[in-house]
């Protein structure tokens, strides 16, 4: 998951994005599982369009990965234009989970590299 939808070019943080709800929770398990994190110190960064309820988004991904509030920074609300096959998908907004954790980064990447 994180070789595809991961961003690997902040050095300082594990990321990930994506819509689809289960496939966030996946990866939070991988981090979880594998690594042995501790879901409380993960961060979320939430973006949706202008024509969706930030609390309902916020509501909807809160009840699908159980985690709190507080681990949610300020909404992005990016003005909505057209609708298309893009935006049917992002019903909710586009969900980046965040481990603020240079070595794990590395570590994860390195045996990216290696595969």
């Amino acid at each position: 998951l994180y070789w595809g939808e991961g961003t690997k070019s902040n050095e300082s943080s594990v990321r990930l994005g994506n819509t689809d709800p289960r496939l966030i929770k996946k990866f939070i398990e991988f981090l979880t599982k594998i690594y042995g994190i501790d879901t409380e110190k993960l961060h979320f960064g939430l973006q949706i369009f202008s024509d969706m309820s930030p609390r309902k988004a916020l509501h909807f991904w809160q009840k699908h990965l159980m985690v709190r509030e507080d681990q949610f920074q300020k909404i992005i609300v990016t003005k909505a234009r057209s609708i298309g096959t893009y935006r049917k998908k992002t019903k909710h907004g586009v969900l980046t989970v965040y481990f603020n954790n240079k070595k794990l980064r590395d570590i994860i990447c390195n045996e990216i590299e290696n595969l």
